[in-house]
């Protein structure tokens, strides 16, 4: 099963920001929103090549985490 094809437009990540920080109820100045901005805006930059590498059915899942119990 091939990964989903990532969108060929980035996602209004100005729009996204700010509605999270709403629904979290944080009122940020303009220069903390900025550079929480600027932060969301790196994140992206790492993720979109990650998410554009295909995965192959013989690629190896990592295992689970499970608090409290001892790997196998």
């Amino acid at each position: 099963m091939n990964a989903p094809t990532p969108p060929t437009m980035p996602p209004p990540i100005d729009a996204y920001v700010d509605a999270a920080l709403a629904l979290h109820g944080f009122n940020l100045g303009a220069e903390t929103r900025a550079a929480v901005l600027q932060q969301f805006k790196v994140i992206a930059a790492v993720a979109t090549p990650v998410l554009a590498q295909a995965l192959q059915p013989e690629d190896e899942m990592a295992p689970v985490f499970r608090a409290g119990t001892e790997a196998a």
